[in-house]
């Protein structure tokens, strides 16, 4: 009698611990929802194939990977998209910088000319230095210009790659501007008020 007992206590507790262990697909779901509710999504994803193993056909489970993997579709898209732009904009400043070098190599050459224009100078007459001295002047406007439409064109270029008209930046900016502004206004530092002498604090 003692051993049927034993038995039947040990059969029951197998039993009660098989359907603790047991799971269901809502189980796997669950789980799942949870992770992915924390952005795990790689743990969502093993739960819900893992629940998808032994519930092959439960609707939620398949709904729930086919939105994870639509999600990790997008992500990877994004992360090319990032990607390509970061490369265009790093070739975009390479040819910059090389544009950079040409002007610095340019600018320094007018410098020695200029030094060159000084140093002959110095043995001319005043009127003659004074005319060189403007002709000098419009030089360096010109370059001023130059350079001005290059930085102009190198600015038309990102907005192409950008697909933005200038009109379009230029509204950008004034949006930020007043929602900048909006912000301060709205958030300014309301002055405090001393408490009263004699009366409780609440």
């Amino acid at each position: 009698m003692k051993n049927k007992l034993t038995l039947l206590t040990l059969a029951l507790f197998l039993f009660l611990t098989h359907e603790i262990t047991a799971q269901t697909a809502g189980d796997f779901f669950n789980r799942a929802a949870r992770s992915y509710v924390k952005s795990d999504k790689e743990n969502a994803l093993k739960e819900v194939n893992q629940g998808l193993g032994q519930f092959p056909n439960d609707s939620k489970l398949k709904a729930l990977k086919e939105k994870l993997e639509k999600e990790q579709e997008e992500e990877q898209q994004e992360q090319q998209q990032d990607q390509q732009q970061q490369n265009d904009q790093n070739q975009s400043q390479d040819s910059e910088g090389e544009q950079g070098d040409n002007q610095s190599e340019q600018k320094d050459g007018e410098q020695s000319e200029e030094d060159k224009a000084k140093e002959g100078q110095e043995g001319k007459d005043p009127s003659q230095q004074s005319e060189e001295a403007g002709e000098n002047a419009n030089d360096q406007m010109d370059a001023n210009l130059a350079d001005q439409q290059k930085r102009m064109e190198a600015m038309r270029e990102k907005l192409k790659s950008m697909n933005l008209t200038p009109e379009q930046a230029a509204q950008i900016l004034e949006s930020l501007n007043a929602a900048e502004l909006r912000y301060i206004q709205e958030n300014k530092k309301k002055p405090t008020q001393r408490p009263k002498r004699g009366l409780p604090d609440w």
